[in-house]
């Protein structure tokens, strides 16, 4: 079976999370990670066990939703469990995969529109079983169950009989390429790519949203025509299907609408904008769904080790280091169904989008981005190291974590991205080439093998190699030169302020507002324990007193902390760099922060705010300079990351 491309994955189980990478996966399994089966099991547990209607969802996609919420639920789940190494969590995927094998219909389906009535050409037929599919490919991949693999390759030759032709779809039914590529894999029967490169050409005749391979590889970018998630759902389609052909072209879309979506629609925070759910531009107060932070990071990590190139690992980092981390409350309890870079509020109405998707809940009515928040930190940290066919090993994506596959043992020790290096110590005697990835804003390389500095030599796609006889207790130490980058965030197909963001190394910062978490009945569906709450969050300002009308506006004024800008022209020289000890959990203790100058702008927002606006104008009347100190955008709830510009000119 002929295979197209430079790298590949290390099976589930191979790499394992350390230091707070680590923690925040035992804190997951005790909240969200671990429990969302739980606490709504219509929508998360049954759909592919027994299924049964969902009371607040009506019409025909009532078993689609539940695929689809269910099925990328379990797997993040079984990726976490075997991730982690946790047997309690090992025990219930276990469990739920076996009972998922029951419902194998005689004619080898296995979705949820089993039930008489059910239009199985529907187009969630197809996307909600690619869902579930994927669990149940990562549970093979991790345990070897040939009856697994079995189940879904059956699965597959349904789709490929029951769907061929034109009796498929064009909005998200495309995502079974995904299994289909995957099950190919692990089976090599070509009827599964014929069925992909028909699905592909399918769209090209009928791209309604602009998601067809033509379209991907056209210059045109155009917003409002696809939903925000596609922009990371779906450039790993056409790859995945390059990767079994070699046809260039599909290659070439997929990286080509990433590439797009990057210079139109993808926040620095690596979320892509979601307005009123589809693609829309770049700002400080526009929106991201939770998915789309999962789905980026599921196509950089495709594309990564399809085409070698070390770029998507930047990428990956981008996503999760920032934006995934910036919408979770610390306890892994909690997620936004949407965020921004810029967030005074999160309540029940300050969405400009949605009402209260900004507010902070474990589930929603649909929890589409709940279970996806599950789903990103095991497909990050799986999708961290790859290898060639010579088991050669490739850092992708820097942080705390072992490799153990074969006769290889590695672990990598580091604070990245709160510290700008890692140190890998080898636990074999093996022969093979450790290639390290060098980040595109590394300014510099330091490497160091057992001590000693060595010179470094970066390959076209971005790694540095050592390529020697690993002995026990060898070390490698590679060190990135960085200084802070000033950014305009050109929103100029948005609110065009041109507003100014901050970044040192791989981590993107913010202005940390104080927070006031209120606990809020919010909509669950099943009534939630004692446990388990949504949350509106409120900027915590001190008391004003009792003043009178007059004094009282002045000081709300002074009392707000948010109402700053920023000198459009400052630069790495006019920043402090304070690293600090570990303390805690690093997402609720920052270990880095950035220290600078800032204006207060007394006007820039309304004095009685219920969400956050931009502001008007480019330039903002200042008053007095301020410190400000900035922290990694991903120890926020609320913040300020895209700050409005100082008019100086104008400062009394």
């Amino acid at each position: 079976m002929k295979r197209f491309q430079k790298l590949d994955k290390f099976p589930l189980g191979s790499i394992r999370a350390k230091g707070f990478l680590r923690d925040q996966m035992l804190i997951g399994k005790d909240g969200m990670a671990g429990h969302l089966y739980e606490i709504e099991p219509e929508m998360i547990y049954h759909p592919f066990v027994d299924r049964k209607p969902v009371p607040a969802w009506e019409g025909d996609n009532q078993a689609g939703w539940g695929a689809e919420i269910s099925g990328n639920y379990w797997a993040g789940y079984i990726q976490h469990a075997y991730t982690l190494d946790d047997p309690e969590m090992i025990a219930v995927a276990e469990d739920w995969v076996n009972k998922v094998l029951k419902n194998i219909q005689p004619d080898g389906y296995l979705g949820t529109y089993y039930l008489p009535g059910d239009n199985i050409y529907q187009d969630y037929n197809a996307w909600g079983t690619a869902c579930g599919m994927r669990g149940l490919i990562a549970f093979y991949e991790a345990t070897g169950r040939k009856d697994v693999l079995d189940a879904v390759y059956n699965c597959m030759l349904w789709f490929c009989d029951k769907w061929a032709g034109d009796k498929k779809t064009t909005y998200a039914g495309q995502s079974i390429i995904e299994p289909m590529v995957l099950t190919y894999y692990h089976t090599g029967d070509e009827r599964l790519i014929k069925f992909c490169e028909d699905y592909l050409d399918f769209i090209c005749r009928n791209d309604h949203y602009k998601l067809s391979y033509k379209s991907m590889l056209s210059d045109d970018y155009m917003y409002l025509t696809m939903h925000a998630g596609a922009l990371g759902s779906k450039p790993k389609l056409p790859a995945l299907v390059y990767s079994v052909t070699g046809n260039e072209d599909y290659l070439k879309a997929g990286e080509n609408l990433i590439r797009k979506a990057r210079a139109h629609s993808i926040q620095l925070t690596g979320g892509a904008v979601s307005s009123v759910e589809y693609n829309g531009p770049v700002g400080g107060t526009m929106e991201t769904e939770y998915c789309c932070f999962t789905f980026m990071n599921q196509s950089y990590s495709i594309l990564s080790y399809i085409t070698g190139n070390s770029i998507y690992g930047d990428y990956m980092e981008e996503v999760f280091y920032n934006g995934a981390q910036g919408a979770r409350k610390k306890d892994e309890k909690c997620i936004p169904y949407l965020s921004a870079p810029n967030q005074v509020f999160a309540t029940h109405n300050s969405s400009l989008i949605n009402g209260d998707q900004q507010q902070y809940a474990p589930v929603y009515p649909t929890s589409c981005c709940p279970v996806n928040a599950v789903a990103i930190v095991p497909d990050f940290v799986r999708g961290m190291l790859l290898r060639d066919e010579a088991d050669n090993v490739y850092v992708v994506a820097y942080g705390p974590c072992t490799l153990d596959y074969k006769d290889i043992s590695i672990e990598e020790k580091t604070l990245y991205p709160f510290r700008n290096n890692s140190e890998f110590v080898i636990n074999c005697n093996k022969k093979f080439a450790l290639n390290l990835k060098v980040p595109q804003w590394s300014e510099g390389v330091t490497l160091k093998l057992n001590g000693e500095e060595i010179p470094s030599e970066l390959s076209e796609n971005g790694y540095i190699s050592i390529d020697r006889e690993w002995k026990c207790g060898d070390t490698v130490e590679i060190a990135f030169k960085a200084s802070v980058k000033v950014i305009k965030v050109d929103d100029s197909d948005g609110a065009s302020k041109y507003p100014i963001a901050f970044k040192y190394g791989a981590l993107l910062y913010s202005y940390h507002i104080p927070e006031d978490w209120r606990k809020a009945p919010g909509r669950p569906m099943t009534a939630l324990s004692e446990d388990w709450s949504w949350y509106s969050v409120y900027p915590l300002v001190k008391d004003i007193g009792d003043l009178d009308p007059v004094n009282r506006i002045l000081a709300r004024r002074e009392l707000m902390t948010w109402n700053i800008a920023v000198d459009e022209n400052l630069t790495a020289e006019d920043f402090e760099i304070e690293e600090l000890e570990p303390n805690g959990y690093a997402w609720e203790n920052p270990m880095i922060k950035l220290r600078t100058h800032c204006y207060k702008a007394p006007y820039l927002c309304a004095l009685y705010p219920a969400r956050t606006f931009e502001p008007h104008g480019q330039y903002q009347y200042v008053t007095k300079k301020l410190p400000l100190e900035l922290v990694p955008h991903g120890c926020t709830n609320l913040r300020i990351t895209y700050f409005a510009k100082a008019d100086l000119k104008n400062m009394k």
